[in-house]
């Protein structure tokens, strides 16, 4: 006998819970990036691409190894019309095989809004998760 409540599924409270470790929902994107910095002695660069993009970070597709914490320059090129956007000191806060994720610095407010324009001109209803809220409120 079936219950007469649906029941939630582990994953879709991750889903929900993925709202609280992050400030701002990323869309999915796909721009070049170039990234340098160092690493104790290393000095670190190379180029991939972005995967998603919000206001506060990103996720970066590469093959270099990159360690976490680490300190970056990035070059987004947004093909917005305008020259790529430096950000000086992103904060690689994730790590995996062939990608990793940055903490945008804080953002001056034509950052902001250069980044804000990318993402709506980007996003459609088809990138959303119907299954948690997109953008706080604040």
């Amino acid at each position: 006998m079936k219950p007469a409540h649906p029941q939630y599924k582990a994953n879709d409270q991750k889903a929900h819970s993925l709202l609280d470790r992050r400030y701002a929902e990323r869309i999915p994107i796909r721009y070049r990036v170039a990234y340098s910095g160092t690493e104790g002695a290393r000095i670190v660069t190379g180029e991939g691409d972005l995967k998603n993009l919000s206001k506060t970070g990103c996720k970066i597709l590469c093959t270099a190894t990159i360690s976490l914490g680490c300190r970056l320059t990035l070059l987004l090129y947004l093909e917005d019309g305008q020259a790529p956007m430096r950000l000086v000191d992103s904060l690689v806060s994730w790590v995996a095989k062939d990608s990793f994720s940055v903490k945008f610095p804080k953002l001056s407010s034509d950052e902001r809004k250069r980044l804000q324009d990318v993402i709506f001109k980007n996003i459609s209803l088809s990138t959303l998760d119907h299954r948690r809220t997109a953008f706080r409120i604040v």
